[in-house]
């Protein structure tokens, strides 16, 4: 409702702007403006610019970081209002608009949604959940749990919450609590009925059969309605994601949309795809020129394999195009070093493009691996890896890939230190957390620039 209220806004500043512009300065000509398709522009770019994710994200900010949160949503806003606009602008390019007008609006639309973003939800939120429509309601627990969730409880008059107090099976003498304690637990059904409450929180369950049947019996009986604390948060420290499997839900410690049998499909139909007619019309000719030339400076086997590890840790062998001399086996196990005298000069020139890595497109094609994903390390680095970063196998939460998101960072090539395998592994699980469709295709975009121009630590 904020952002309808944004959105309409948007246009009658942009008319009121332009009847000033128009009327009492005379900058603009209004019958040399196609004024409906401005006008359509800013209704477009008001709906575009609607962010779900971050009225979520407010809902969590909410006492202490609603000015932030505030210039953020109008940041982007903003962004994509000029976007359109000048985009506008220039493909059709008006010069019966003035640019100073353009310009103008923007700024003053800025400065004005910032104060609107902050307030307008906090109005309409007052206004809909004023008098009855509030949802009173009632801690059921001991305390300690309810001290747990008094930063939580104070938010809630925001969203219509009117918390009342704890009831409790406990005696508390000298409560810490800033909430009153109204009542004790064999009381419930009087309290309910007294204080007209509409929804209990159960705090805990006290592992008893009798105690969560009693709480049961007496709200529904009431048509109360329960709410039931998770507290396992506060161990983990750390969000925990509902995920529903057979009928039953279960908890996990972070969000894995590759999880999703859709997202899984997409994203294999985005690798057949892209690995199919690499493997098909490229592969083919990239073969019969890495042969010559390395038989040239190297002779041997032209593709090097070695095991690594896949999805749920599932061994593989991967393909490369050879880009070292055929050395001593006991040192396949050494990160290459800038200069490293294994690496043959055409070598060199593969690893710095990245072209040693097309034959992965194979591995795409056979499951084994996907076209964006962590990359896979050495099977003997996986194991010095994870003894330095008791995270490091969540990595292979999803199957690896030719490319991946710390590598578009600039996080490829020999790992010297600790930080730098820190920060891969935190991309990694950013991707794993992050997945999406677009995604992957940025990273694909980000990976092709970097092939034509290659990082410094490509080597």
């Amino acid at each position: 409702m904020s952002h309808a209220f944004v959105v309409l806004y948007t246009l009658a500043l942009f008319w009121g702007m332009l009847f000033v512009s128009a009327e009492l300065l005379g900058r603009i000509d209004l019958k040399q403006i196609n004024l409906l398709l401005y006008f359509l522009a800013v209704f477009m770019a008001g709906l575009v610019s609607f962010r779900s994710d971050h009225d979520a994200k407010q809902n969590s900010e909410l006492t202490s970081f609603r000015w932030v949160s505030a210039v953020r949503l109008a940041n982007y806003q903003t962004w994509v209002l000029s976007l359109v606009l000048f985009a506008i602008v220039f493909c059709t390019k008006d010069k019966a608009i003035s640019r100073l007008f353009v310009g103008s609006f923007i700024l003053v639309f800025w400065l004005t949604v910032i104060p609107l973003n902050r307030y307008i939800p906090e109005w309409i939120a007052q206004f809909a959940f004023r008098g009855r429509n509030s949802v009173r309601t009632v801690f059921l627990g001991s305390e300690k749990s309810a001290r747990q969730l008094e930063n939580w409880a104070a938010r809630q008059p925001f969203f219509g919450i009117e918390l009342l107090g704890l009831i409790t099976y406990e005696s508390v003498a000298n409560s810490k609590l800033k909430m009153p304690i109204i009542g004790e637990f064999m009381q419930l059904a009087d309290l309910i009925e007294q204080h007209k409450i509409d929804q209990v929180v159960l705090l805990e369950t006290r592992g008893s059969d009798w105690w969560i049947d009693s709480v049961m019996e007496i709200c529904n009986k009431a048509g109360c309605r329960i709410l039931i604390f998770n507290p396992w948060e506060e161990y983990f420290e750390q969000e925990l994601i509902p995920v529903n499997q057979g009928g039953h839900t279960f908890f996990t410690l972070q969000q894995e949309p590759l999880e999703n049998p859709i997202n899984r499909a997409l994203k294999r139909v985005l690798d057949i795809c892209v690995s199919l007619p690499v493997v098909l019309l490229v592969l083919p000719w990239m073969c019969l020129f890495a042969k010559l030339m390395i038989l040239s400076e190297s002779p041997g086997p032209m593709f090097f394999r070695q095991q690594r590890s896949g999805q749920r840790g599932r061994l593989f062998n991967i393909y490369k195009f050879r880009s070292m001399h055929c050395s001593d086996p006991s040192r396949e196990g050494e990160q290459a070093t800038e200069g490293d005298a294994r690496i043959f000069k055409f070598g060199q020139f593969m690893r710095r493009t990245s072209i040693d890595e097309f034959p992965q497109f194979i591995n795409v094609l056979r499951g084994q691996m996907s076209v964006v994903g962590p990359r896979p390390h050495m099977i003997q680095h996986d194991s010095e890896f994870s003894e330095q970063v008791n995270i490091y196998r969540t990595r292979h939460f999803v199957k690896p890939g030719i490319t991946g998101l710390a590598q578009c960072k600039g996080f490829r090539g020999e790992v010297t230190e600790l930080a730098l395998i820190e920060e891969r592994i935190r991309y990694d699980l950013e991707y794993i957390r992050g997945w999406s469709f677009w995604l992957d295709i940025w990273i694909l975009l980000k990976t092709a620039v970097q092939v034509i121009f290659p990082p410094k630590s490509a080597y």
